[in-house]
């Protein structure tokens, strides 16, 4: 009996199709596996007792990926299919299936790791080497966690007992999956209510979670689980690999950024090697020529938007087969400070001196603190100004105010362009005065923050649909880490799906 088993797997790396042929030879059956672009093929020529044994076989030891999709029989392959050649690229990735990990806490049970665990104990840091460098742990605690956070790390949560996760994250099917899945993602969760009332875990509603991904790791959370700790706080040097960042929308799993499982790569669209995302993105000219050359759109209209937060170049542009990428709409790199930014909305016109001054007058208590990150550029600049006038840190704390607003519309934030030496520039400080506006008027706080991403979906919208009436494409380019974030996507998304295909970064991240 021979049957076509297709599993869809949105990356061209090989690690997979080894761990399938590992399980072929494992389990003793008469089959091949073959990777394609987009999709692995096992062909199963056996007995069909055989064959039912062996999809049984799968079902208990095939690891989740974070690049597998649906899977399924057919009944006819092109066999002239061109195979993917394997480069033999050493892949970035510890491939630990559940069977893995017993044996490593088996072989490895009599490692003592008393002193490390006396020290979390006691509240202090323990820092732990593990096959990427060292990680800092620490019960979870507002002092550390400050602290680490004034030298600029991010705090993560290292889970050593999966089970009692949901104790204090709200947590769903798929993200479960995505945080097992064998690239060991990390994934954003939301707290449950009054989980982190006292600010112990993070400075929003939401942290960064991880399991174990090593060997150091899965037996040090091991023996952290076997004297009652279940999660604890970590932060690595970004210098090191910490592994991917991950979400997901509608049936995509989309990488934030990151490295870890991703590069090493080869480019079968491009006929190269790419060592690191930056390697590939500077090679590629930037994100949005690299998403394009990925998905072999170089050479068809498409209109590519690019929005990132820490980026000096967010824009909405036209790639125009023989003259490439056009910039239409450019994000602007503004002066970061209070007073230059209420110097500027002071001359927009009449109304806008009073504006500001009544505004200082009521939120005196906004201005007693100094704006965080005046280096910042781009969006990352706008939205930690509109943060400042709204009492919060940052544009971190921002866009945790919009995941808090409970409704699925909000009002319209001003997203006026301003033309400057023949670029349309949006001008931020229409974006600002029109919080301040609102907040004036006393309109809640997350409202505000939820319609921003809202009404950037709305310019986005009408500027593809006006964009689209002389170039009629039927591609849209989404990339840039701003699209991580759910409100944007979604909206974006309601607004051009019946005219258009939104294509996402698959096998890349979304950015740097």
């Amino acid at each position: 009996m021979k049957l076509f088993y297709k599993i869809e797997f949105n990356s061209t790396n090989l690690y997979y199709k080894h761990i399938l042929e590992n399980l072929v030879v494992e389990n003793g059956i008469n089959a091949t596996v073959k990777q394609y672009l987009g999709f692995i093929l096992i062909t199963c020529d056996d007995s069909e007792e055989k064959i039912e044994e062996f999809f049984s076989f799968l079902g208990e030891n095939l690891p989740l990926s974070i690049f597998l999709a649906k899977s399924y029989t057919i009944d006819f392959f092109d066999e002239t299919t061109e195979e993917l050649e394997d480069k033999n690229i050493v892949q970035n990735v510890s491939m630990f299936t559940n069977k893995d990990i017993a044996n490593i806490i088996k072989e490895n049970e009599n490692i003592d790791f008393s002193n490390d665990i006396n020290r979390i104990k006691e509240g202090r840091v323990s820092k732990i080497e593990t096959h990427n460098g060292f990680k800092d742990l620490f019960l979870p605690s507002k002092t550390l966690r400050e602290e680490f956070e004034s030298k600029g790390y991010e705090v993560k949560l290292f889970v050593c007992n999966l089970n009692k996760l949901s104790q204090i994250v709200s947590l769903n099917q798929k993200d479960l999956q995505l945080l097992c899945s064998i690239e060991r993602p990390l994934v954003k969760l939301k707290f449950d209510i009054l989980k982190n009332k006292d600010k112990e875990y993070s400075r929003t509603n939401f942290i960064n979670v991880k399991l174990p991904d090593d060997k150091e790791t899965i037996l040090f959370a091991n023996a952290l689980q076997k004297e009652g700790i279940d999660y604890l706080l970590y932060v690595k040097e970004e210098s090191l690999q910490d592994g991917l960042k991950v979400t997901y929308f509608n049936d995509e799993v989309l990488v934030i950024n990151g490295e870890k499982s991703l590069f090493p790569k080869y480019d079968y669209n491009l006929d190269k090697k790419y060592n690191s995302s930056k390697e590939f993105f500077d090679d590629n000219s930037g994100v949005i020529k690299a998403t394009l050359a990925s998905r072999n759109k170089r050479i068809k209209p498409s209109i590519a938007i690019y929005f990132s937060y820490a980026s000096t170049n967010s824009t909405i542009s036209v790639n125009v087969p023989g003259k490439g990428l056009k910039d239409i709409i450019t994000i602007p790199n503004i002066i970061c400070d209070v007073s230059n930014a209420l110097d500027e909305i002071s001359v927009i016109d009449e109304n806008t001196q009073r504006l500001v001054t009544n505004y200082k007058n009521k939120f005196s208590q906004y201005f007693i603190k100094e704006l965080k990150n005046k280096d910042a550029n781009g969006f990352e600049a706008i939205l930690n100004l509109c943060a400042y006038m709204l009492g919060m840190e940052d544009y971190i704390e921002f866009e945790d105010a919009a995941f808090a607003y409970n409704s699925k519309s909000g009002i319209q934030i001003d997203m006026k362009l301003a033309k400057i030496d023949g670029v349309n520039y949006l001008d931020y400080r229409r974006v600002v005065q029109s919080i301040m506006s609102y907040k004036m008027a006393d309109v809640d706080t997350r409202m505000l923050a939820y319609s921003f991403y809202e009404s950037l979906s709305d310019l986005i919208t009408d500027n593809v649909t006006k964009i689209n009436s002389e170039l009629n494409t039927k591609d849209v380019i989404l990339c840039g880490d701003m699209f991580a974030n759910n409100i944007l996507l979604n909206k974006v998304n309601d607004g051009l799906n019946k005219t258009f295909d939104i294509i996402l970064p698959r096998d890349t991240a979304l950015d740097y």
